[in-house]
């Protein structure tokens, strides 16, 4: 009866979410009891299995932050921003939820600023993202998991090639899901109501249940959330009105004899836009809802089955920047925008894994698959791009040669919409030894396939349709080149100027092994390991704009047609990513470890291969590179992990050198290489960096925590762009003399000696306090918390910033991210199975930007998400 109860009511606490107050997080764990702390008073142990293997973290000989779910319910953390501002030389740029790349140790090239178009154009990241097992990696978007009923996170930092593989250049973030317990009926469900300063409210609800079927043999394990976050961006009312000094608005041809090289003016009568009908307070509130479910079948003593399937809704409405000027440059106040097209960006994954482990005699075994799958639409406005160089192009007439009538502006309002599917299928085999052998290693096999199904439509072409032969003044709809490969085989709308219809993705296998020998038992230990990958890179489609469809009779105009699946884009690496360390235990609580690791990740395909930069015979001199090869990681490292007084003090850290080698970046410089953003390997970097971190259970109840790191990244050589176009052989002498020699006319396009990465801050640090007591019968707590991030650069050295780099004609320009600093605080208390809590982030109501970009070409910052304020109740079983 007492176990039907339970279920009774962890099926009810379920069935009634949604009709609950309420906020996503784990419950508040109580304090422990007077004879719990007498018994407990050293720090708890974590035990990881980062090397694929389930060890205590402080045996771990690589740099590792483990958040255990009692950390994730102190830090109220639910989504990724939640949890990365307490991780030392963790940053990331963001352009709002699930759109963000994350870095480690300073290690960034930069990216394209935008969201847009990223499955098609942006390189892989080089920091991995696992779900248990399962790698969610997608080029420019995070794969935000919900932080719901989670075991721990794991972040592993420096190169971890060898069993992690591509992708894990940098480092790796796991989410370790909780598993179902066979014997045990356990739940529990909590409720958050929040405010957010200057915006809308915030609630949100978790809930979970564990229930063994047949006792000692198979369990049920569910967790349900719906966390809906309050906006706080407003979209006010404004305008957008063409000027003189827009970069195209020589295309209007006004007044007449107007080119490139000569001042025109906005043709009079161009209409200017509003945009009243969606300007709104609070524009941008945000929406998790999801379900996992999970069922453990123990077959035998030996073996045992886990399947788990995970279902995640994200949909954000509006934008997450700020804009400190509007389109027509009128000062606005922090956390305005004015923003003249829908907005929004609808994320949502499934992902179905399971898990065989067991024996072979003495040998553990364990198979593992997943497949994931993600869909995306996402649209954002790009009204400010009728001030780039070619926007009149598409929106006024005049200039061109066959146009009738006056010059004509007509309307600026454009914005761009994207759809992408991405498949992650993936199956990884085990073999390792007893833990307790003084040999001991393991050895495994991996294939994966990765594909992405882009579609990007730019609506900025605002010139009437053409809709029969003869019509002048209009622009005729664009459709896709002929034998490409499609998504959307249909010509576009109206509105689109240009359009990517692509699909690309990856196969890779590779082998891996890693043996660990104890020189002397369980005080020096030797550990070397190898991976064998080969990656094979595909991509189809077609890329297509409307140059040569002015006037071009009925749909669809195939004139700036480029079919991908002609330019045969296809490439194959293989190789060797190794590892090896030495770890001393100097004494059963000292470990100190020298590690030598490598890492890489996929390289990618550019759109189109054309050429820019004529020389002075009129002969281009630089064709732009089709494939872009991986780059790759080795880092140097010496750590330590120790604890003193008795398990209270817990000191650890690590210095180390990492050198990254044809790296990946992007260039976008319409005026000189065309307009299309294209990338290159380019420059090498070297970071030199220390970490560190302290937990210390200062007294019975208060324990303290702090991290820090400090990076020193630099430029260590200054490449030039070569001329590579093999006309110039063919052409006068003096062409065929710079064939092979670097293009001087460009200047130095990957920056100088010693530059500094991207989004790669110098010091990082935190500091939490939670002190826990007890009153009556009630257990009671207090936290705060407080981090610190220096300045950065958004890119590069090779970029300009705003103020050389004139008017917007990029979506790659360089600006100073400032320091900030962010304080948080909580209190609450705990009875029985029940626990409340009022906590606040970001209490000091900072706003920052942490990153600043031009990809919508106007200047956008995304903010520090302002003061939030909430109240947390638990129930638990």
């Amino acid at each position: 009866m007492k176990a039907n109860y339970r279920v009774y009511c962890a099926v009810a606490a379920i069935l009634s979410a949604h009709a609950a107050v309420a906020a996503a997080a784990t419950p508040a764990d109580a304090s422990p009891t007077s004879s719990e702390a007498e018994s407990n008073l050293g720090i708890s142990e974590v035990v990881v299995t980062a090397q694929r293997r389930s060890e205590n973290a402080q045996d771990v000989p690589i740099a590792i932050q483990a958040l255990t779910s009692e950390t994730l319910t102190q830090l109220n953390v639910q989504t990724f921003d939640d949890y990365a501002k307490y991780l030392p030389s963790v940053t990331s740029k963001s352009n709002g939820p699930g759109q963000s790349l994350i870095y480690m140790r300073g290690l960034s090239s930069g990216a394209s600023a935008g969201s847009q178009s990223t499955g098609t154009i942006g390189g892989f990241p080089n920091v991995a993202i696992y779900l248990d097992d399962q790698s969610g990696q997608l080029p420019g978007r995070n794969l935000d998991i919900y932080a719901a009923d989670l075991e721990r996170i794991e972040v592993l930092e420096g190169p971890q090639g060898t069993l992690f593989g591509a992708g894990a250049e940098a480092g790796v973030v796991r989410y370790i899901t909780n598993k179902p317990k066979l014997n045990v009926t356990e739940g529990n469900a909590t409720a958050t109501y929040g405010t957010t300063a200057h915006g809308d409210n915030n609630s949100a609800i978790n809930a979970v249940i564990n229930l063994p079927l047949i006792t000692d043999t198979l369990a049920v394990r569910a967790v349900v959330y719906n966390d809906q976050r309050g906006g706080y961006i407003d979209n006010v009312p404004g305008t957008f009105t063409r000027k003189n000094s827009d970069l195209g608005i020589y295309y209007a041809n006004y007044p007449t004899g107007c080119s490139a090289t000569h001042s025109c003016a906005v043709p009079p009568g161009s209409p200017a836009a509003n945009n009243n009908e969606l300007s709104q307070n609070n524009f941008n509130p945000v929406t998790y809802q999801g379900i996992r479910a999970s069922a453990l079948y123990q077959i035998n003593d030996d073996w045992n089955a886990l399947l788990t399937q995970t279902y995640q809704d994200m949909n954000s409405q509006g934008v997450f920047y700020q804009m400190p000027n509007s389109s027509d440059g009128v000062p606005l106040k922090p956390l305005e925008v004015t923003v003249f097209s829908p907005s929004y960006d609808k994320d949502s994954f499934e992902n179905t894994a399971w898990t065989l482990n067991g024996k072979f005699g003495d040998l553990r075994a364990i198979y593992t698959g997943g497949y994931l799958a993600r869909n995306l639409d996402a649209r954002n406005d790009y009204t400010n791009y009728a001030r780039g160089v070619y926007a009149d192009y598409y929106q006024c007439y005049g200039a061109k040669a066959s146009a009738s009538g006056a010059s004509r502006c007509f309307s600026p309002v454009a914005s761009w919409r994207e759809t992408l599917r991405n498949t992650h299928q993936s199956h990884e085999f085990r073999l390792s030894t007893p833990d307790d052998w003084r040999a001991r290693g393991i050895v495994g096999a991996f294939w994966e396939q990765e594909k992405i199904f882009d579609n990007t439509d730019w609506e900025y072409k605002t010139l009437p349709p053409c809709t029969t032969a003869g019509q002048l003044g209009c622009m005729t709809d664009v459709g896709v080149a002929p034998g490409a490969t499609s998504n959307n085989p249909n010509t576009r709308n109206d509105n689109t100027a240009f359009f990517e219809d692509v699909q690309r993705g990856y196969k890779q296998y590779a082998f891996f092994a890693s043996m660990d020998f104890d020189l002397i038992p369980k005080v020096l230990t030797l550990t070397a390991g190898t991976r064998y990958y080969n990656f094979s890179n595909t991509q189809t489609g077609s890329v297509v704009s409307s140059f040569g469809c002015e006037n071009a009779g009925a749909p669809p105009c195939i004139a700036g047609a480029t079919s991908i699946n002609g330019e045969n884009e296809h490439s194959t690496y293989t190789g060797f990513r190794s590892r090896a360390n030495v770890s001393w235990h100097v004494t059963p609580d000292s470990l100190l470890y020298y590690t030598f690791s490598q890492g890489f990740r996929p390289g990618y395909f550019n759109r189109s291969s054309g050429c820019h930069v004529k020389d002075a015979n009129g002969i281009a001199e630089y064709c732009i590179p089709l494939a872009i090869a991986p780059d790759s990681l080795t880092n140097n490292e010496i750590g330590w992990k120790t604890e003193f007084l008795d398990h209270r003090l817990q000191f650890n850290g690590a210095v180390y050198q990492e050198n990254w080698t044809n790296v990946q970046v992007g260039f976008f410089d319409p005026g000189q290489l065309g307009n299309l953003t294209f990338g290159t390997n380019g420059q090498n970097f070297r970071v030199r960096g220390i970490e560190t971190q302290i937990v210390a259970r200062a007294t019975q109840g208060l324990t303290v925590t702090t991290a820090m790191s400090y990076n020193k990244s630099a430029q260590t050589n200054s490449p030039d762009l070569i001329a590579n176009n093999p006309l110039l052989l063919a052409g006068p002498a003096s062409s065929a003399a710079e064939f092979g020699k670097p293009i001087t006319s460009l200047g130095n396009p990957y920056g100088a000696i010693g530059s500094p990465t991207a989004n790669s801050p110098l010091f990082q640090g935190n500091i939490r306090a939670r002190y826990e007591w007890e009153f009556n019968t009630y257990n009671m707590f207090v936290q705060f918390g407080a981090t610190y991030t220096t300045s950065s650069f958004t890119q590069t050295g090779n970029n300009p910033s705003l103020s050389t780099g004139g008017a917007i004609n990029t979506t790659l320009l360089r600006f100073e991210n400032p320091a900030y600093g962010l304080i948080d605080g909580a209190v609450g208390v705990a009875k029985d199975q029940w626990t409340a809590q009022i906590f606040g982030e970001n209490l000091a109501d900072r706003n920052v930007s942490l990153f600043t970009s031009t990809g919508q070409f106007v200047i956008t910052q995304t903010p520090t998400r302002p003061r939030v304020l909430g109240l947390q109740v638990g129930y638990k079983f």
